[in-house]
């Protein structure tokens, strides 16, 4: 009997919350036609070409999206829409719910159940920054590669289709994919602008983007190439110091930590009181111990701030 009230709970649950994603409003990627006379006057009028919501919206459905998609797991599974997602989260955390309801308690039960979007966010974002670490480390052979093919080919894709040979990562499937896109038939302007759109990294997308740009005005690639290779090359050494200062003060967070640590344990023997009533028992401790908790979640907020992926 109890199995059956929670199988209906579930279907109930679930019907709710596919009528509640489908009622919210989610762009997700579409496409859209862009109109140029000046710089598609050798193609066609009419462009067709994916459009992402924009990284800096607030909705929460738009950063679902764009997580799924720069994660891999759209490119990987196409019908892992933000809906799906959702109702994957509601079905993991309903079992998750009966399982620790009936071998552990209720308490337990809430618990786990609102631990479980946490920990689909987790996994999102851990597989998000991997690929972003895995476009960045392939970012300067790209280019050179590249900057060597230039001299044979006069069309910015097929210098990128050659280079697709010998790049691995990201950018390599990314590569492999525009090859498939290109045997369909569209213009070189459609492909670059899909494999603009395919990675995250901003060298990435402003690399692109200058070959595009140098196509569309039959420019010199050999300088955008060299221009291009020079910003990389800037942007990832300001990257290594950064970490190189994270790392650092990571380190010196930690010492501070077991230093303060060793003191208050001294204090606790010195004084013949317990660790609680030191920090919580007098108003002295608990304006010291608040304002060792806000120096800690500064420090905190500080990196995960300093470490958001494209900001220099």
């Amino acid at each position: 009997m109890i199995w059956i009230l929670d199988s209906l709970l579930f279907l109930c649950l679930l019907t709710a919350c596919w009528c509640f994603v489908s009622w919210m409003d989610t762009r997700g990627i579409r496409e859209i036609r862009m109109y140029s006379e000046e710089f598609l006057a050798a193609e066609e009028n009419a462009v067709r070409c994916r459009v992402l919501p924009d990284t800096a919206s607030r909705k929460w459905a738009d950063r679902v999206e764009l997580s799924l998609y720069y994660s891999g797991l759209r490119g990987r599974f196409p019908f892992m829409s933000v809906k799906f997602w959702v109702l994957l989260q509601c079905f993991a955390a309903l079992w998750v719910w009966i399982l620790l309801d009936t071998f552990t308690g209720l308490l337990a039960a809430f618990a786990g159940a609102f631990a479980v979007p946490v920990l689909f966010a987790a996994v999102l974002s851990i597989l998000r920054n991997a690929r972003f670490t895995k476009t960045q480390e392939h970012l300067l052979e790209i280019i050179n590669l590249a900057e060597g093919f230039s001299a044979t080919e006069e069309d910015p894709v097929s210098i990128l289709l050659l280079c697709g040979a010998y790049i691995g990562g990201p950018i390599g499937q990314t590569l492999k994919g525009a090859e498939s896109l290109r045997a369909r038939g569209p213009g070189s302007r459609r492909v670059l602008e899909e494999m603009k759109l395919m990675l995250e990294h901003p060298k990435w997308q402003e690399f692109i983007h200058n070959l595009n740009v140098c196509s569309m005005y039959n420019c010199d690639f050999v300088y955008v190439l060299q221009n291009s290779r020079k910003s990389t090359q800037r942007y990832l050494t300001f990257v290594k110091e950064k970490q190189s200062v994270k790392r650092t003060a990571r380190m010196e967070m930690v010492l501070i930590i077991v230093l303060s640590a060793m003191m208050l344990q001294a204090m606790t023997g010195l004084m013949d009181m317990s660790l609680v009533w030191l920090l919580w028992g007098s108003l002295p401790g608990k304006v010291c111990s608040v304002y060792m908790v806000g120096i800690l979640l500064f420090f905190v907020f500080s990196l995960s701030g300093s470490g958001r992926r494209g900001a220099i």
